[in-house]
């Protein structure tokens, strides 16, 4: 820090003294109680002037909104604050306070025996420490306390601390869902609050009674602010949790078996496409779920295929993971394409936790299987041309029964 201000000096000036102190903290009741006058109002301008032994320094043209401590006869006050720049050469003194043409602050001052333009000039009390920064009904001083100003006074603010303002647990999940609980924190203190934050969730009822899962994170709030967090969480079990935040208690809520085992789920149907599939052929099969969730879930379920009676090569046991974004406006529908390379039935079963829902076989044949004609009216033929198919037709019959040669 010193080194850049350091820097900063020798562009201004090569012969421009430095002030340099070390600042102690002063309690607000100190400011209060050894300030000699504190006002409110808006700071009108800025001028700089030649002080003794080549020091700068500027006077701030403060105009009074409101006294809260030892009003004087004045709606202008002058305020001497060290450090400044004429020309090409500059001044800077540490833990002078700042000001903004413009800018609102409350000033706790202390007189002294200078004058500006036959006008008493102040200064600030406590540097730095003494100059509040005010926004609306608030005002801080940088590293200072928190006070909420009024026409009524001044008032001190408690030091900062963080509290939950809001504890958002969607309802109606299911396990292996993502679930994401929105936490919001305000900080009514007088400072900045920050830290660590425990939250930690317990099995209250279900297959998850006695299950404790922990999770910390860090998180600040300004003076006055606010701030949310959000957690992005996934049960295994279904069951009630608790949740609390950093011991206080902040929401129960369920989380769901998924799928058939749900009461509020129901598998509705399961369908081949096409109906009477042959070997080779793509077949779909859908599954089709309705819910009575208020909002979009998921469900998680298992398919399984096996051929079951084969001829041929037989076909693995296929296990099919699907999930079904679900619309509780309307059925959901999910399917899956396979292709069964040799005839034979096959068996759909549909899975979730170990527990049968739905089940259904596919008869496969085969590929060169002929259909049975449709009904039409008899061919009448002549005579003659009869006989000549009779002929050919045990002509192709004796050859299909012939061995062939080794």
């Amino acid at each position: 820090m010193k080194k850049a201000v350091a820097l900063t000096l020798v562009l201004l000036s090569l012969h421009a003294p430095v002030c340099w102190g070390l600042m102690v903290k002063i309690p607000y009741e100190q400011l209060w109680n050894e300030a000699d006058t504190v006002a409110l109002g808006t700071v009108t301008g800025i001028t700089t002037h030649w002080g003794d032994r080549g020091m700068i320094y500027r006077v701030v043209s403060f105009n009074v909104e409101r006294f809260y401590k030892n009003p004087v006869n004045a709606s202008t006050l002058y305020i001497r604050v060290e450090g400044g720049t004429i020309g090409s050469q500059g001044v800077w003194v540490e833990d002078q306070p700042e000001f903004t043409p413009g800018e609102r602050a409350l000033i706790f001052l202390a007189s002294t025996d200078l004058t500006h333009n036959e006008q008493p000039l102040y200064r600030v009390y406590g540097l730095h420490q003494g100059k509040f920064n005010v926004q609306g009904d608030t005002a801080r001083a940088p590293g200072g306390p928190y006070l909420k100003v009024t026409e009524d006074g001044v008032t001190l603010m408690p030091e900062g601390r963080m509290e939950l303002a809001e504890f958002i647990a969607p309802v109606n999940r299911t396990v292996h869902e993502d679930i994401y609980i929105t936490m919001g924190f305000t900080n009514p203190g007088g400072q900045m609050a920050k830290g660590n934050v425990t939250v930690t969730f317990t099995g209250l009822q279900g297959l998850c009674t006695g299950y404790e899962n922990t999770t910390t994170f860090w998180i600040g709030v300004g003076p006055g602010g606010y701030t949310g967090h959000e957690l992005r969480l996934n049960f295994t079990l279904p069951g009630t949790y608790q949740a609390t935040v950093n011991g206080e208690l902040a929401a129960n809520f369920t989380v769901h078996p998924a799928g058939y085992l749900s009461q509020h789920y129901t598998f509705t149907g399961l369908t081949v496409e096409p109906p009477n599939p042959t070997a080779g052929q793509l077949i779909r099969v859908t599954l089709t779920v309705s819910t009575t969730l208020k909002e979009e879930t998921r469900c998680l379920y298992w398919m399984n295929i096996k051929q079951t009676q084969t001829q041929g090569t037989p076909m693995n046991s296929l296990s099919i993971y699907m999930a079904s974004e679900l619309d509780p406006t309307a059925e959901a529908t999910n399917w899956y394409q396979f292709h069964a390379q040799t005839p034979g039935t096959y068996k759909v079963t549909v899975w979730h936790r170990g527990t049968r829902t739905l089940q259904q076989t596919i008869n496969v044949t085969p590929l060169n299987e002929a259909a049975e004609p449709a009904s039409q009216p008899p061919l009448l033929l002549p005579a003659a041309a009869a006989t000549l198919l009779t002929a050919a037709a045990a002509t192709i019959i004796k050859k299909r029964l012939t061995p062939t040669p080794k």
